[in-house]
């Protein structure tokens, strides 16, 4: 390894902002180019016996070697290596830290200042420094102030870096803001929260997971580099609520999965409201939310969109973000697929997601990407497309990781809801009648209440 060497540091007066010369005199010091010196702190006092022989030097990485010191006068304890450590030289010459485990550094250094603060009062600094009183103040004050301010400034960064993520909709096309978009599904910890990752992704530059509270269900984008992950797998996670909602045991009672694909009833009291927004020409039942609005500050509702409807519909979806946001409404927002495939007079058996070439992957992994790059979060939830599904497309989507959503009460084909029923509404104006039936049965009071949020249901 290369060395440069630099002698007699004391007296070029290139070290003493981290070694107060109290009575000890350096003669030479072989430094590695790229070495890291140690803060040494604190200063014995004289009352203390000097060691039977110098201290030995504990080695960090990279290494300090060669030192010598002269003999000293008073106790000098070593350095603690976790505290500061030098990591350049300035254009004049002086040494550089930085702050290490800025949170502990932070508490560490003040602690050492009060006590610099009161030894000064009692005028014990005269003992502890052979030299200039006013000027080892000044310096000691300064450098552990210094250790302060950078701890305070490194502990902000660290907590910015894993600030929670948002994302302004709209810039480039979603193909280049939100890339390298994959399934997984990890055990992820941070600070004593876990959490399960079921995709990563790129998005503006940074790399993200959308993670999946295990027990609540609920989604939230959050930075890679905050957590800690490792691969897991279903039959690991079998115990957590989420899993048991994937994986929900065979009901004899409920309709075959080809006319009503995935969960069909809630559990508990009161309605889960949902609606669908597959693609359409016509605009936003706006009328239909003000309604559920004025039910109350945050009342819940799951909207299953569709890619197609959010590529035509920017301005509606900026409008439903901003009930979210101003707290009149709590959107989960499910998947619906982006293109919503659909053949007029078809059977079901040959039409929406069962039609021949219907890729399923890139029908979830779109919308979940658009609906992302317009700054939402995706839920746990996908509804097929006119709820036609069979045991194989069931099987790929819970092998995506997302619960199948089905309806036990699709208004618009009478069928009245019941304590626990998940109801189906269209509110991208193709289906007026079911918006109607709905505002009438919560006028009549025949909706069960109260309207519940869709990840209770499982």
């Amino acid at each position: 390894m290369s060395r440069r060497k630099t002698d007699d540091l004391a007296r070029a007066r290139k070290s003493d902002i981290f070694i107060e010369r109290g009575g000890l005199r350096i003669e030479c010091v072989d430094i590695d180019a790229d070495a890291a010196a140690v803060f040494g702190q604190p200063l014995g006092l004289r009352h203390q016996p000097a060691p039977p022989a110098a201290p030995t030097l504990r080695r960090i990485n990279p290494k300090m070697t060669n030192v010598k010191p002269a003999p000293v006068a008073d106790a000098v304890q070593p350095g603690d290596e976790g505290l500061l450590r030098v990591t350049r030289r300035d254009a004049e010459g002086r040494f550089v830290a930085r702050a290490e485990l800025a949170r502990n550094l932070l508490a560490e250094h003040c602690r050492k200042l009060a006590r610099l603060r009161r030894l000064d009062r009692k005028g014990d600094l005269l003992n502890v420094f052979l030299f200039d009183h006013d000027r080892a103040v000044r310096r000691v004050f300064g450098l552990l102030l210094w250790a302060c301010v950078a701890g305070a400034a490194t502990a902000r960064g660290e907590d910015s870096a894993c600030a929670p993520v948002e994302i302004t909709p709209g810039g480039p096309p979603t193909r280049e803001r939100v890339r390298a978009y994959a399934p997984i599904f990890d055990l992820c910890a941070k600070e004593g929260a876990s959490r399960l990752a079921i995709r990563q992704m790129n998005v503006d530059g940074t790399p993200l997971i959308l993670t999946v509270d295990p027990q609540s269900l609920q989604t939230s984008l959050e930075r890679a580099a905050c957590w800690r992950c490792e691969e897991t797998t279903d039959a690991a996670q079998a115990g957590t609520r989420y899993l048991k909602a994937l994986h929900p045991p065979d009901d004899p009672t409920r309709p075959p999965a080809l006319v009503n694909a995935g969960l069909i009833h809630g559990a508990g009291d009161g309605a889960f409201v949902t609606g669908d927004l597959c693609p359409s020409r016509k605009p936003l039942d706006r009328a239909f939310f003000e309604e559920l609005a004025a039910q109350g500050p945050r009342t819940p509702v799951m909207l299953a969109v569709s890619g197609g409807w959010i590529a035509r519909h920017g301005a509606d979806f900026a409008w439903l973000r901003e009930k979210t946001r101003s707290g009149a409404l709590d959107i989960a927002w499910a998947n619906h697929s982006y293109s919503h495939p659909y053949v007029r007079r078809l059977p079901d058996g040959r039409n929406y997601f069962l039609r021949p070439g219907v890729d399923v992957d890139s029908e979830i992994f779109e919308t979940e990407k658009l609906i992302i790059a317009q700054g939402e979060t995706p839920s746990v939830f996908f509804r097929f497309p006119g709820l036609v599904a069979d045991a194989a497309l069931l099987e790929n989507v819970r092998s995506r990781h997302l619960v199948a959503l089905g309806a036990d009460s699709w208004l618009a084909l009478g069928l009245r809801p019941r304590p626990g029923s998940i109801v189906l509404v269209h509110p991208n104006g193709n289906e007026p009648v079911g918006l109607r039936l709905f505002l009438r049965l919560m006028q009549t009071g025949v909706m069960p209440l109260p309207l519940r949020p869709i990840n209770e249901a499982p």
